[in-house]
């Protein structure tokens, strides 16, 4: 399995910066080969140089060291433009990871958002996937490299004698393998402690962004979770801290040993040159050698720790990589017809979100029929957001089936079916765009139509402040980016409404969607989408009873059952749940 995360992290890396790549392996591959030729031409001058007196030639010690400031500008020239080739290349790799993770996370189910589990992988995933790709590389290249340059050295230092190759293997092996253990230690911890990260992060969030703005300043929060952020980093720091130290005291041990031999070694080679064995330019070569080789065997261990650690944490990518959806679907989706003809059915259905026991909807029997307003009523935690959730396929039922027409909605391709279906929440989502693609982004697909827009804008009532605005309908919303503008949340609320207007979509489904809207605004608007579900279904969740009498069925729900079902006239003459809270509405 670690195998198989390294190279298809190294096909990311390929079919995101393929030259950028190729120029990177010719990089490290020369500054492997040129050093050893500096070795060989440093022993040269100075063996030249210490015959001096005997040829009296100055020449060839001319062209040593003119070949010598040639090489040294070819690595300079190398080493320079390497950085350049890195930064490039990082930078596609991490656009290319970030539409990656952009691809998996929007088409995920959205159970996935609701699972703590799945929001640990996800937070790991973001912040590792956009370097270690490219970190995986450099490891290999750094391999290369330094392991090339270590045969070559070691080959060199065996010929002087075979016991400080050995020496030269050996005793980094103890440094290598305290990087080894405490990489794997720190992953573990940081595994572990992905929820406390997490919890930080989320506290930093709501004391600095505009979301939380007001309530912190209105109910004072800052001091209290700035006093817990404090106290949740600490504990991080002060876990790091300790695994951190333990790899100081024995990376400690480890490199006294090293030490011990490297200057045994030095000792010896000093020795063969007093003894006249080697000449001062071997001497000059072989410490070199040596220094190089001590080095090149720790960037090559380093490589190979650094190639395991990332390896553990790419497991947080591909856990996200390989999440697969819930929701069932068929081998060959049919196609789904350009308008409804009778509607849509539930037919005993019930509901279990995951990783709980409570059942949200049991035994749902219901018809929306095409050219229908149909209203869902009931408490808060009755089940009608679920209900809506279920016709939009964001869930599978967990018994029973949904019907579009005659056909099981898992016959048609998932992103199908949602084009047939617009929705408006209470808790829409803010976009900080120009109006016109605030509207447009209900049907992002269709070519932008500017009466459309127009229209759209007109029936939701927010026309008249559009056409106010500096810039009308190019007008840039909110204050997060240069010349946006703020609108009030009945403003914001109208062009969430103005999304289902221009959707030309069977299903218009409208979850608490005015309840920032004035009244009469709210009964001209729903009177606008009365019109146009005349051939569509248009479905009102509210709590806002008096709207109802223009719905031509309502649904009551409690508990996640239907308990009552009629027209507004039908359940007050019932005398049921539904007068009772008509009545207190009234009141």
């Amino acid at each position: 399995m670690s195998q198989h995360y390294i190279l298809q992290s190294l096909q990311f890396v390929w079919k995101s910066s393929k030259k950028w790549t190729i120029l990177l392996v010719i990089a490290q591959v020369l500054q492997a080969i040129l050093p050893l030729a500096l070795l060989y031409l440093t022993k040269l001058i100075v063996d030249a140089l210490t015959e001096i007196g005997t040829t009296n030639d100055f020449e060839p010690i001319f062209y040593y060291v003119l070949v010598f400031g040639g090489i040294q500008l070819l690595l300079a020239f190398i080493q320079n433009y390497q950085q350049l080739i890195s930064e490039t290349q990082q930078q596609l790799v991490t656009d290319y990871m970030s539409a990656m993770i952009i691809d998996k996370t929007t088409s995920i189910d959205l159970s996935y958002y609701e699972n703590p589990k799945y929001n640990d992988t996800f937070h790991q995933a973001q912040r590792q996937a956009m370097f270690r790709p490219v970190q995986i590389l450099r490891s290999l290249t750094d391999l290369l490299r330094s392991g090339l340059l270590l045969l070559s050295l070691a080959g060199l230092l065996f010929y002087l004698h075979w016991g400080i190759a050995l020496i030269l293997c050996v005793f980094a092996l103890p440094i290598a393998g305290v990087k080894w253990y405490y990489s794997k230690k720190v992953f573990e911890w940081e595994r572990r402690r992905t929820s406390l990260e997490r919890e930080a992060h989320y506290l930093n969030q709501i004391l600095t962004t505009e979301e939380y703005a007001k309530e912190v300043r209105l109910f004072n929060l800052g001091p209290p979770l700035k006093a817990q952020f404090i106290k949740v980093r600490a504990t991080l720091f002060g876990e790091k801290l300790k695994i951190g130290s333990q790899k100081a005291r024995a990376g400690l041990l480890a490199r006294s040993a090293e030490i011990i031999a490297m200057t045994g070694t030095y000792g010896f080679i000093a020795w063969r040159t007093f003894s006249g064995t080697i000449t001062i330019g071997d001497l000059v070569m072989y410490f070199q050698a040596f220094q190089r080789g001590q080095a090149a065997i720790q960037q090559s261990l380093t490589a190979l720790v650094s190639l395991y650690n990332n390896r553990l944490f790419l497991s947080h990518l591909f856990e996200l990589l390989n999440v697969t959806s819930l929701l069932k679907s068929t081998e060959h989706p049919k196609p789904i017809a350009k308008e409804l003809s009778e509607g849509i059915k539930l037919k005993a259905v019930s509901f279990t979100y995951p990783d709980t026991k409570r059942k949200v909807l049991e035994d749902i029997n219901l018809t929306f029929k095409k050219g229908e307003v149909v209203a869902l009523v009931g408490e808060n935690g009755s089940g009608k957001t679920t209900l809506v959730k279920l016709l939009c396929r964001l869930y599978d039922p967990s018994k029973g089936d949904i019907y579009w027409d005659e056909a099981p909605i898992q016959n048609f391709k998932l992103a199908d079916l949602r084009k047939k279906i617009t929705v408006i929440y209470q808790d829409f989502a803010k976009y900080f765009l120009t109006i016109k693609e605030n509207i447009q982004i209900a049907d992002w697909e269709r070519p932008l139509n500017k009466e459309q827009i127009e229209l759209a804008a007109m029936q939701s009532d927010a026309g008249e402040f559009i056409e106010a605005l500096p810039k009308k309908y190019d007008q840039k919303l909110g204050r997060r980016f240069r010349d946006g503008t703020e609108l009030s949340g009945g403003q914001w609320q109208k062009m969430a409404l103005a999304r289902a207007f221009y959707k030309e979509a069977e299903i218009i489904i409208l979850d608490e969607p005015s309840s920032a809207i004035d009244p009469l605004a709210e009964a001209a608007i729903f009177e606008h989408f009365r019109v146009l579900a005349k051939d569509k279904i248009l479905i009102l969740v509210t709590h806002r009873l008096y709207n109802l009498k223009m719905a031509d069925k309502i649904v009551v729900l409690k508990q996640g059952r239907v308990v009552e079902e009629g027209s507004h006239k039908a359940l007050v003459a019932k005398n049921g749940l539904y007068l009772e809270m008509f009545e207190k509405q009234v009141e």
